[in-house]
């Protein structure tokens, strides 16, 4: 018997034991390549149809095969890498170099890594979904794709995905008619986790599509696991989504401590095997304030300089090379005049009432923001900042402390304050 006529007769047998529409997405346009006598060779080049016969229909077209064929065959089944790896590929050259066991621990992020560990633990987590925000840089990805790994090697089927490339395959599967093995690649999957979910804000079908998907899985115990840079009472989604990702567990990373910033140093210049002085990893750490992506990135630079000039870093060298590297220029400083106008468009509240007596809480809370970003971020001192918000230099040094003291703990302080120093261009 030839190869395409066993073919034919497993496929007339297949028919009748699954349901129809199984049958015609899954199992037209599949080549049979070989047959020895004691072993049956298909070719599946789509990922998806791959996926899903192995995973579901693999015993049936087996049994199939052997009624045709009147005795044992082996059944192997060649073709592209399995989705579950091959997709993730392709989001991320650095897929492997997340992991738990790399990501350092601290008090900012502590809750979102227990988390992260539980739910990646597919029979014992509490909880379903998992929404993860913070500010960008802070490690949000690294903790999505560490549940991801784990979970695969659990022999999950799970799917990790940018928000704005789920947007994308979703248009082009409605573009090429191929909706059904959209809904079948994530509906299927036994964890789906999406990053950046404020790219779908403003777009109405595709959060339609994904609500439909994250309701399929919830209702089948599948895990769910969201990151976004924005706490929900400030993401711009359908209410009905927001309300499905408040169901589970959300948690937040807030700006690292000191401490924090310092074991990561470390960690990077181990993982570099480079070696540095504790006067410059305390200045890389006190430099970095908002973005741990910096951290690396001055490294990264570091190593170069250390590597190309086979010179030993010194202090002053580090700070030389770090200025001049505009991709990572930490201070930039405007001009003093800017900062009222740049609080007041971010708060709400105008120069004038910043400069009054006025003790409403908005407006003392702009006030505030204003002496922080004069003091810390342009290095005036407190009198020089007074001088600007018609304040004496007391009133400075306790709105810094405040500023200081709540940034570690409250979030839409921290959005507000990048909000002003993304308008003032302060990175």
């Amino acid at each position: 018997m030839e190869a395409g006529d066993l073919w034919k007769k497993a496929l007339n047998i297949l028919k009748e034991e699954i349901n129809r529409p199984s049958f015609d997405l899954l199992f037209k346009a599949i080549d049979p390549v070989s047959l020895d006598g004691t072993e049956f060779i298909i070719r599946i080049e789509n990922t998806f149809k791959y996926d899903a016969i192995k995973r579901r229909f693999y015993d049936h077209l087996s049994n199939a095969i052997n009624e045709s064929y009147g005795s044992s065959l082996k059944l192997k089944i060649v073709g592209l890498q399995s989705n579950k790896l091959a997709s993730d590929k392709r989001e991320t050259k650095d897929f492997y170099k997340f992991t738990f066991d790399n990501f350092i621990v601290g008090p900012s992020n502590e809750l979102a890594f227990a988390a992260s560990k539980q739910i990646s633990d597919f029979y014992n987590s509490d909880f379903n979904p998992l929404y993860i925000y913070s500010d960008v840089g802070l490690g949000k990805t690294h903790l999505l794709l560490s549940i991801h790994q784990h979970l695969l090697r659990q022999n999950k089927n799970s799917i990790y995905i940018s928000s704005e490339r789920f947007t994308n395959e979703y248009i082009k599967s409605i573009k090429e008619r191929k909706t059904e093995e959209f809904r079948e690649r994530y509906r299927s999957c036994d964890a789906l986790i999406i990053d950046d979910i404020q790219f779908l804000s403003g777009k109405a079908q595709t959060q339609e599509g994904f609500f439909h998907t994250f309701n399929e899985l919830f209702l089948n115990n599948k895990k769910i696991v969201i990151a976004g840079d924005d706490p929900l009472k400030l993401v711009d989604l359908e209410t009905r989504l927001v309300s499905r990702f408040q169901s589970g567990l959300v948690v937040d990373i807030q700006i690292p401590d000191f401490e924090t910033k310092v074991a990561i140093i470390e960690h990077k210049l181990d993982y570099f095997k480079l070696s540095l002085s504790k006067d410059i990893i305390d200045y890389v750490a006190n430099l970095c304030q908002v973005n741990v992506r910096q951290i690396e990135s001055i490294i990264n630079r570091l190593k170069a300089m250390a590597s190309l000039t086979n010179h030993a870093i010194t202090i002053e060298n580090a700070k030389s090379m770090i200025v001049g590297f505009d991709e990572i220029k930490i201070r930039n400083k405007p001009e003093p005049s800017l900062v009222l106008p740049a609080v007041a468009a971010a708060t709400g509240v105008t120069e004038d009432e910043i400069r009054s007596n006025s003790r409403s809480e908005k407006t003392v809370l702009a006030r505030r923001i204003s002496c922080f970003i004069l003091n810390r971020d342009l290095n005036l001192t407190t009198t020089a900042s007074g001088s600007i918000l018609n304040k004496n230099h007391a009133s400075v040094i306790n709105g810094v402390k405040y500023i200081e003291n709540q940034i570690k703990k409250d979030f839409k302080l921290r959005h507000n304050l990048q909000k002003v120093r993304n308008t003032l261009k302060i990175n």
